[in-house]
C-alpha cells in the first residue's frame, strides 16, 4: 500500500510539471486533545478529520484549461485505503466548446463517496441533511448541468468482489484476497439542484443504501428534499438574511428528520441557528438545537463559539459548548486552538463532524493544533 501511495505522489508531482493548467493544492493539520472525563487526562492525536485521524491530508488537482477534463487525487496519505480519487470527462464542453453552458460529464470515484447536490447550506457543520453513498466504493457517474441554473447528477456501482486469495504465481496469501477498495455494498443516488435566481435553491435527491446517520437504517434507502432563501443575495445587499429548510426519510426504520436553519449578519458578526425534529416510527420524537457564532473583528483572526443539544427534552444528558480561537501567523499558516465540553448524547452527535477541534467522547478538552494550507 505504502508503494501504491508514493507512486501516486510522483504521478501527482510529474503531473504539475506535464500540464499548463494544474492546481497543486493541499493542508496539514496537525495537533493533540487533552481531554478529561471520569477523573483521568485521556490524550489524542488531533487531525485533518478530528480526533485521531491522520494529520496530513493533501488534494492534488490536474485539469485541461478548456474545462473537457479533470483528474483529483485526495485523501491522508498515511492512513490505509483513505487516498481516493475522481476523474470526469465533459462530453457536453468537449462536443459544444468550451464556452458552452451546457456541462455533460461522465466521471469515476474511486475509494470515495458521492454526495447528493444540496440546496441546504449547512450553517450548523453536522451534515445532517446530507444524503451519501455507502463507505469508499467505485462509483460511476453522470452529472448534467446547464450554467448555474440547474444540475443533475445519478451515481451509482455494483458490490465489488474479493480475489480468490492467489496471487499471479498461485501463491495463497491473504493480502491478495481484496478489492483494494474494500467490502463496500452496492449503491445508487441520484439528486436534483435548481437554483432560479441568486439566493434561491431547491434539491431533492435520493440513495439506495447510503450512510447511516443519527441511527437511521440504510439498507432500504433514504430520500430528502431541500429549500433556501438569502435575502442578502437576492436583494444585493452587504448583509446576509437567509432561511433554509430541509426534510430527510429513511425508508427502512420510517424515521423522518426535519430541518430548519436561520443565519445572517454582516461583516464583523454573523449567528446561525439550526433545529432539528427527528421522528421515528417506535420511540419518541428528539429535539436538536445548534447555535453558532463568528466574530470577524480582525483579517485572519478565528474566533467562534457555539452551543447546542442532542435532545432538548433530555438536555442534562445531550449538551455541549465550545468555542475555537486562531490567527493566520502568514499567508496560509495558522495556529489556533478550541476547547471544549460535551455530554455523552453531545458528543455523539458533533463528534467528527464539525471541522474546528471536535471530539468524539464527552468530557471537557482544550486542542491545540497548527495547519498550514498551500
Amino acid at each position: 500500500m505504502k508503494k501504491v501511495l508514493v507512486s501516486l505522489l510522483v504521478l501527482a508531482l510529474a503531473m504539475t510539471s506535464a500540464f499548463a493548467a494544474v492546481d497543486f493544492t493541499g493542508e496539514v493539520v496537525a495537533g493533540y486533545t487533552f481531554q478529561y472525563f471520569n477523573d483521568e487526562w485521556n490524550y489524542h492525536i488531533m487531525g485533518q478529520d478530528g480526533i485521531d485521524t491522520a494529520p496530513i491530508k493533501i488534494n492534488v488537482k490536474a485539469a485541461d484549461e478548456n474545462g473537457y477534463w479533470d483528474v483529483t487525487l485526495k485523501g491522508a496519505l498515511i492512513a490505509d485505503n483513505r487516498l481516493g480519487g475522481n476523474l470526469n470527462v465533459d462530453l457536453g464542453k468537449i462536443i459544444l466548446g468550451a464556452d458552452s453552458d451546457l456541462s455533460i460529464k461522465l466521471g469515476m470515484y474511486a475509494n470515495n463517496r458521492v454526495t447528493g447536490l444540496r440546496a441546504y447550506t449547512n450553517q450548523s457543520g453536522l451534515n445532517l441533511d446530507r444524503i451519501r453513498t455507502y463507505e469508499k466504493g467505485l462509483w460511476a457517474s453522470l452529472s448534467v448541468a446547464y450554467s448555474d441554473l440547474v444540475s443533475v447528477q445519478v451515481a451509482g456501482g455494483p458490490r465489488l468482489s474479493k480475489g480468490d486469495g492467489a496471487d499471479e504465481s498461485g501463491i495463497t496469501d491473504d493480502k491478495w484476497n481484496t478489492n483494494w477498495i474494500g467490502d463496500n455494498n452496492a449503491d445508487f443516488i441520484v439528486s436534483a439542484l435548481v437554483k432560479p435566481i441568486d439566493g434561491v435553491g431547491i434539491s431533492a435527491g435520493y440513495v439506495l443504501n447510503g450512510e447511516n446517520k443519527l441511527g437511521s437504517a440504510v439498507d432500504k434507502g433514504s430520500f430528502n428534499a431541500e429549500a433556501s432563501l438569502d435575502l442578502g443575495k437576492l436583494l444585493g445587499t452587504d448583509w446576509t438574511f437567509g432561511l433554509d429548510v430541509a426534510d430527510k426519510y429513511s425508508i427502512g426504520d420510517k424515521t423522518n428528520l426535519f430541518l430548519a436553519s436561520v443565519y445572517g449578519g454582516i461583516d464583523v458578526f454573523n449567528l446561525a441557528l439550526e433545529y432539528g425534529l427527528k421522528t421515528p416510527e417506535t420511540g419518541d420524537m428528539v429535539n436538536m438545537l445548534y447555535v453558532g457564532a463568528d466574530i470577524n473583528v480582525l483579517e485572519g483572526l478565528l474566533l467562534n463559539a457555539y452551543f447546542g443539544a442532542a435532545d432538548l427534552v433530555k438536555f442534562s444528558d445531550n449538551w455541549y459548548v465550545g468555542a475555537n480561537i486562531g490567527y493566520e501567523v502568514y499567508d496560509g499558516i495558522t495556529l489556533a486552538a478550541n476547547v471544549q465540553y460535551a455530554t455523552k448524547g453531545g458528543s455523539d452527535l458533533i463528534g467528527g463532524d464539525i471541522s474546528e477541534g471536535s471530539v468524539k467522547a464527552p468530557g471537557f478538552s482544550i486542542t491545540p493544533k497548527v495547519s498550514v494550507a498551500f
